[in-house]
């Protein structure tokens, strides 16, 4: 299964869900969207 997670940086919602997702052991696809 591939995690894809549309990610802003600024928020830190956004980073602990990062943040949780990689210690579950997968690496997500991270979208910067605001790019």
């Amino acid at each position: 299964m591939t995690v894809t997670i549309y990610h802003n940086p600024d928020c830190g919602t956004s980073r602990n869900t990062l943040a949780m997702i990689r210690q579950s052991g997968e690496e997500p696809q991270v979208i910067e969207y605001l790019k």
